[in-house]
């Protein structure tokens, strides 16, 4: 019972961070942020809408030519995002300026996850009366007699 709890709480508290891609041509499945050119979010214009800067989702497929793309968000020049729900858009290579691929960030994780538990333990703490409220003859609140 712990152990989906636990990979529950560590998926759930989990940090991410964007690296250049390390391979001109992402796998299917990896979760990228593409950046497209001027021209390339013009000529887009159809299909994504106007003056997006942005598109994030997962890799359906890739080649040299270019990737179909699974869209989660869209960011506009302005910084305006907008969430979408895995609508398909095939970005031409010439589209891009630029990709970046979500990686799981071991440190920022680990660090979230350990503040998160020390303070969870310390409410349960105080929550469940743990402190002891005897003085320091053994009587209840330190009174003596």
């Amino acid at each position: 019972m712990r152990t989906p709890l636990i990979s529950g709480f560590v998926l759930l508290t989990s940090c991410y961070t964007y690296r250049p891609v390390s391979d001109p041509v992402p796998a299917p499945g990896d979760r990228v942020s593409a950046q497209l050119t001027t021209e390339g979010s013009r000529d887009l214009t159809g299909q994504i809408g106007p003056e997006v800067l942005h598109l994030e989702g997962n890799v359906l497929s890739a080649d040299s030519a270019g990737m179909e793309l699974e869209v989660h968000e869209v960011e506009t020049y302005r910084g305006f995002r907008s969430g979408w729900h895995g609508e398909h858009v095939r970005l031409p290579r010439e589209a891009l300026a630029g990709m970046q691929e979500r990686r799981l960030s071991i440190g920022g994780t680990g660090l979230l996850a350990g503040a998160v538990t020390a303070g969870l333990v310390l409410a349960y703490q105080l929550l469940s009366g743990s402190g002891s409220s005897e003085g320091t003859n053994g009587q209840p609140g330190g009174q003596s007699r």
